[in-house]
């Protein structure tokens, strides 16, 4: 275990003194996310990403608030319930809250596992492209016993997302892909760095990406999605939720439909994000819609700056 944290440390001084294909959103707030030792404790400080966080009395009314807010969106799915209390253990197990961050995710997964019931699907291998924190990648382990991940990022991520892991399940064999070395069929979990997710061979069920392929430039998202059509298995899916437009610090525009879809790619679903609208929160810190006669905005009720779409498709291979 420690092992795995000290390759992915030292794969994150490799990435700082030379790092390649990284967006400006990500040369931006990567400087700002700190990942070090002090007094031989790991200190991690997230930048650019809404982490699953311990609250306060005033947080848990907001967010309780803000999960009835979406009542309807989750009453579609007959696996929220499960999903959800399998969260609220991980939260309870990780000391952390409920925030919106856990909530979405566990919206995703439960759209996920009723899609793969009413298909008949059963995936074991997961890839999961810029998992944040790690939550969604330990949720799935509780949901899908045995599950075997492949979490991809970016190194300073990778430490945040073996930090959860290893909280969430110690037994657990973890390898870190980094510097040339190769995957561990031993391991459950699986940390790649973006530069050795080429190597990768085992072909995967279902792949995953939340909210980071519109902070990724156009080079890194072809590069993913030449991965996903080389390894995914033949009744594979990726589930892929971004904004359909986002201007990165530097000025480059990433778009959702510029993505190197196909024709030929099988559709299950997309459209707007439905549970993926609005966030709560103490301050007014996204604009939106206003209301009332003076154009006031509801206390607390917060937009994301541009639409959330999301896609669920089984990718054609390469020709």
């Amino acid at each position: 275990m420690n092992d795995v944290l000290e390759s992915l440390l030292a794969r994150v001084e490799t990435e700082q003194s030379s790092p390649r294909n990284v967006s400006s959103y990500w040369k931006h707030y990567g400087s700002l996310t700190e990942v070090k030792r002090v007094h031989g404790r790991l200190v991690l400080r997230a930048a650019g990403m809404d982490p699953v966080r311990p609250q306060g009395p005033v947080e848990l009314i907001v967010r309780g608030l803000e999960r009835w807010s979406y009542r309807r969106v989750t009453a579609r799915y007959r696996h929220f319930p499960k999903v959800w209390r399998e969260a609220l253990g991980l939260i309870r197990t990780l000391g952390l809250g409920a925030t919106y961050n856990a909530f979405k995710l566990s919206s995703a997964l439960s759209l996920l596992a009723d899609h793969w019931e009413e298909h008949s699907l059963k995936p074991r291998t997961f890839y999961l492209i810029g998992d944040g924190d790690g939550f969604l990648g330990a949720l799935i382990r509780r949901f899908v016993p045995g599950a075997r991940l492949y979490c991809i990022d970016l190194a300073k991520m990778l430490v945040f997302q073996a930090n959860t892991h290893m909280r969430a399940e110690p037994r657990a064999r973890f390898t870190a892909v980094t510097g040339g070395a190769k995957t561990d069929p031993a391991a459950e979990i699986h940390f790649v760095s973006p530069d050795e997710a080429d190597s990768l061979t085992e072909a995967f069920d279902c792949a995953i990406n939340i909210a980071s392929m519109q902070e990724m430039n156009h080079e890194s998202i072809v590069r993913y999605f030449h991965l996903l059509r080389r390894t995914g298995s033949r009744d594979h899916r990726f589930y892929c939720v971004n904004r359909v437009e986002k201007t990165l610090p530097g000025g480059e525009v990433i778009r959702f439909h510029e993505y190197p879809w196909r024709g030929q790619d099988q559709v299950f679903m997309d459209g707007p994000c439905p549970y993926y609208a609005h966030f709560y929160s103490r301050q007014t810190l996204a604009r939106g819609p206003r209301w009332g006669p003076w154009g006031f905005r509801v206390p607390f009720v917060n937009y994301f700056d541009g639409e959330m779409v999301h896609r669920l498709a089984s990718l054609a291979p390469l020709p």
